[in-house]
Parts: structure tokens; sequence; C-alpha cells
């Protein structure tokens, strides 16, 4: 079991069956957080594990109200993992063939839109030989309206749940940083994320295993895209500033 997993036990068997006065300062302020007005003192919490491929990692019910999620911990953080014959469909409907040809590029980077290319380039590589075609795409993967949907597959819905995420915590039971939805959505689609990478806002696209030299002992990784959030930390800790 991984770090990110065994952070998520911990923080569900923490907050699960106990009451407010016995929780660290910490996770009051984060319960207060999720509650509002409707956290009462004298009721305790229930925390779950929720199952399957959903894109909140926990459930906690208080007072009859229940809040979903997603629990982050470290850098670097992956926060969605698709197939290429998934996701390329999806950038094909909203934005058009022009636009999916230059994700195919960025994501074979060997010349072609088909995998066909005698010569793969890294990732950095790829940033300079497509510098024009990753510029156009991100100016359309950044508008507003596409965000939403984005940051909805990405980060708060996903591809295949039915579960929406209620707030991002990032950290363990003894130091975290959070915001709800609302707060990420707003602050992502009102801030300006000027970078080389192809992206969503601070969320950046990269590809699982691009599988250069045609060696790699996971070779269909290079058919499935990442999407990771690696100023997680910082971009919540300036959410929270803001909020203060």
């Amino acid at each position: 079991m991984n770090d990110g997993f065994i952070n998520e036990e911990v923080l569900r068997s923490y907050i699960n069956d106990n009451n407010f006065n016995n929780y660290n300062e910490n996770i009051k302020s984060f319960l207060i957080f999720l509650f509002g007005s409707e956290l009462n003192h004298n009721l305790s919490f229930k925390a779950v594990k929720k199952a399957g491929q959903v894109k909140p990692d926990l459930c906690i019910t208080h007072n009859g109200i229940e809040k979903y999620i997603s629990v982050k911990k470290g850098s670097g953080n992956s926060v969605h993992q698709e197939k290429t014959s998934n996701f390329f469909p999806c950038i094909n409907n909203m934005l058009g063939s022009e636009s999916l040809n230059y994700l195919k590029l960025f994501h074979y980077g060997d010349d072609t839109t088909n995998d066909t290319g005698n010569t793969r380039y890294s990732a950095s590589e790829c940033k300079t030989r497509y510098k024009k075609e990753i510029a156009l795409l991100n100016a359309k993967l950044n508008t507003c309206d596409n965000l939403s949907i984005f940051l909805d597959r990405f980060l708060f819905i996903g591809n295949i749940g039915n579960l929406n995420v209620d707030a991002v915590y990032h950290g363990t039971i003894n130091l975290g940083l959070w915001a709800s939805r609302n707060e990420v959505i707003s602050f992502i689609k009102n801030d300006n994320f000027n970078m080389n990478a192809l992206h969503f806002g601070p969320l950046t696209y990269q590809v699982w295993g691009r599988n250069e030299k045609g060696t790699a002992v996971h070779p269909d990784r290079r058919y499935v895209m990442q999407v990771k959030w690696g100023s997680l930390a910082k971009d919540l800790e300036l959410i929270s500033k803001r909020r203060k």
C-alpha cells in the first residue's frame, strides 16, 4: 500500500466515530469549514472510504449531511489517469479534429498523429518541437467553459463516476490545506497560468510512459494520459490566504 492510501486510511480512522472536541485543531478547522453552521458539537462524525473508481476518497457524514473529500499528500500529485481511447474522443467532441490532432502530435511525440513515426521524442523535446500546436491547443483548453468540463472530469466527478467532490484536502491529520470545489474552480478560472506545457489551468497533461526507445516494461502506458497538479499545495495555500 502506498503512502497516499495509508494517509487516507489514517484520516478516515481518526475522524470516524468521534466527537468534535476529541479532534486536533487542524481537523477541527477542516470540519468547521466543511459543515459550517450545521456542525453540532453533540453529534459524532462518521467517515468511510469510498469504493470504486470515483473521485472522492472519503465521505464524512455529520448531522445528516454527507461531504465528499478528495485526499492528496506530498508533491507532484497525479489527479487523473485515463486511456487515450477514452480521452481522445472527448477532445474531438468538444474541440474538433484539428485540436485532437494537436493533442495526438504531443502525446505520441513522433511527428505523427497515429503513432507511426520512426523517432519518439521526450516530453521536453515535444514542448519545443510542437510549441505552436501546444499554444493553439492551450488557448482552447483554457476557456472558462472548457475548464469547467475538464475540472469535473479530472478533479470532481471523473469520467465514469457519479459522486461530486465537495472539497480537496492536502496533508495529514496534523497539518492540512483545503479548498471547496467552488473555490478551486474560481481560482483556476480567474488566475493566469502561462506555461509551455499542455495544461488546464495549473494542471498539466502528460503521457504515463512515452516508451521513447521501445523497450519499456509496460509499453501499454504509452496509451494512457495523466493529469498532474504539481503546484497543489502552493495553490491551496494561496486560496486559504485569500479566504482569510
